[in-house]
């Protein structure tokens, strides 16, 4: 593969993909600081990954009730299993703003939010990562529906 070592061009797609999927991936430690912040998020949320990382998500994102986030985290950290945010439970997590043309009806990104552990090496869960989904058109369309 031209010169260039196959684990290092796997890597390197990993990270385009990281950065490029239409997904938002968020990587934060048991005290909630930000370690990754993919292109979806800077797009959507106007914050940029050098001025994120290492921070609070609290700090970050002051809508976000700590209490209420850090109990939804609870099995995620303890447990290892998934947790999930709902856009029918809260609308967002991250207010970001709708960037969709055809689904400006709504000022914000409604959202759907998983919680996933991560484990070490060592098979310590010392981190997450969420993955944050825009249901914008699915939300509104449903809620179009049900008037």
């Amino acid at each position: 593969m031209n010169g260039i070592p196959a684990e290092f061009e796997q890597f390197h797609w990993m990270v385009d993909m990281v950065q490029n999927v239409d997904i938002g991936l968020i990587v934060v430690d048991k005290e909630f600081n930000v370690h990754l912040w993919n292109g979806f998020m800077t797009h959507h949320s106007g914050k940029q990954a050098h001025d994120v990382m290492t921070k609070s998500l609290f700090d970050l994102f002051p809508e976000i009730n700590e209490a209420w986030f850090k109990a939804k985290t609870k099995p995620v950290f303890e447990l290892g299993t998934r947790s999930f945010i709902t856009w029918r439970q809260k609308p967002y997590l991250f207010r970001c703003r709708n960037v969709r043309p055809i689904t400006q009806q709504s000022e914000f990104m409604y959202q759907n939010v998983t919680l996933n552990p991560m484990r070490s090496t060592t098979g310590e869960i010392k981190s997450m990562f969420l993955a944050v989904e825009d249901v914008t058109a699915e939300a509104l369309a449903e809620r179009l529906n049900q008037k």
